[in-house]
């Protein structure tokens, strides 16, 4: 397993969460292989080796071959158990599940073109998680995102009761308009008595991704491993809030350990925001190689440049009352996620 990976781990493992809420539980982590929520499977297995807390992890994936490389090392572990299938599908486990993490949904830009497996991978696969969650008892947890707040009256940071316009007939939103479906599942549940609350995360920094992706953090390390140079399609003003995952994760488990049922929480930290040119030139000053920032006008009149929201940068302040503090800068963010992909040394 990689060394970043196998770090991140370790650091989510001895965060300081109430971990006496997931002793002797059991978690099924949705969507299991993504680039974000292998990382709750991998840190909580690593909290049994380390504190015998002795979480028992289900992880939910429809990609057999994909299992096996995010988890092979972990096949035949009495802790870990995989199911394989599609979540748009009814979940059927005999077994007691105490927590649901439903991270499953296609988010990946080179994706966005498969509109209604986007849109009914997040509302229908949400749906069945919910219905498990009321068969079960369990808490769920629904990954949604910072899209849902769409375009804002003027550039503030959201806060988790501010509600932007988003135009549900732009193919752009489908994504967007999804999670915010997806969401409004989870009120109607939480109204028939069952405990889910919302995450709402912006742009994730970290390794596991594939470079041809399309997300615009993962497009500037393709660029610069490919070609030894960025080039920007848009100016680089659009302004952005970052994360590292290991953060990310941290805060999911701190709303399932101590959040409210039915709340939303904003997933963020204020003080790691930049704009896109700004990113692509600490990407550039952290590299090992010379890597140049230039920019590509023959794209300058492309859709997902013209329409692109100008600002996503949200508060905190909510999930910080719970105790959550993030640990990494958008340096050290950056320099941890471009070292897995080989671009420069911790």
């Amino acid at each position: 397993m990689n060394k970043i990976i196998v770090e991140d781990a370790k650091t989510v493992a001895d965060a300081a969460i109430n971990w006496s809420i997931f002793e002797n539980r059991t978690v099924l982590i949705a969507g299991a292989t993504g680039y974000v929520p292998q990382n709750f499977v991998h840190a909580l297995l690593q909290r049994n080796d380390g504190y015998g807390s002795r979480i028992k992890v289900l992880a939910l994936c429809r990609n057999k071959g994909r299992a096996q490389a995010r988890f092979g090392e972990y096949m035949g572990r009495t802790d870990f158990h995989l199911i394989l299938q599609d979540v748009r599908e009814p979940v059927d486990y005999e077994g007691d599940i105490d927590f649901i993490i439903d991270a499953a949904g296609p988010a990946a830009q080179k994706e966005r073109g498969l509109y209604s497996e986007i849109f009914l991978a997040n509302v229908d696969g949400c749906h069945n998680l919910l219905e498990l969650a009321r068969s079960k008892e369990a808490v769920l947890l629904f990954v949604s995102s910072v899209d849902v707040y769409g375009h804002l009256p003027e550039p503030i940071r959201s806060q988790e009761s501010v509600s932007g316009s988003l135009d549900p007939l732009e193919p752009r939103n489908v994504y967007a308009c999804a999670k915010r479906a997806a969401e409004t599942l989870c009120l109607c549940y939480k109204e028939a008595g069952v405990d889910c609350r919302i995450a709402r995360p912006v742009m994730i920094l970290g390794g596991g991704v594939a470079l041809d992706d399309g997300r615009m953090h993962i497009d500037l390390i393709s660029q610069m491993l490919a070609k030894k140079k960025i080039s920007l399609t848009g100016d680089g003003t659009p302004r952005r809030s970052f994360l590292y995952v290991t953060d990310a994760v941290t805060g999911m488990l701190t709303i399932l350990a101590e959040g409210t049922a039915g709340e939303a929480y904003n997933l963020s930290w204020e003080e790691n925001e930049a704009s896109v040119l700004e990113l692509a030139q600490l990407m550039s000053r952290l590299a090992d190689a010379e890597i140049g920032v230039e920019y590509d006008l023959s794209h300058r009149q492309d859709p997902a440049v013209t329409k692109a929201v100008n600002q996503v940068v949200s508060d905190s302040a909510k999930l910080r009352k719970l105790g959550w503090q993030a640990k990494y800068s958008l340096r050290e963010a950056v320099r941890r996620m471009m070292a897995y992909y080989g671009a420069c040394r911790i």
